[in-house]
């Protein structure tokens, strides 16, 4: 149940933070150059939301595979 609860809560995290990171972009779209520091912060959000929304989906799968027994092999099952 700790996953579900972990797994939720970072979805949201993520989207909260790329909400942000849209905001931040739209906002600071009028110079579109690399000089623009709210423009850069807000793809540095975009990009941060995306990789914890990534790691929300893998971690519950990874515990998963770590918490199953391993499979009986053949000497075991002969």
């Amino acid at each position: 149940m700790k996953n579900k609860e972990m797994s939720r809560m970072l979805k949201w995290v993520s989207a909260i933070v790329i909400a942000v990171g849209v905001v931040c972009c739209l906002m600071n779209l009028a110079q579109f150059n690399d000089r623009n520091l709210g423009l850069m912060v807000g793809i540095g959000f975009l990009i941060g939301g995306v990789q914890i929304m990534m790691f929300g989906v893998i971690a519950p799968l990874m515990q998963k595979n770590q918490e199953a027994p391993p499979a009986p092999t053949k000497e075991e099952l002969a």
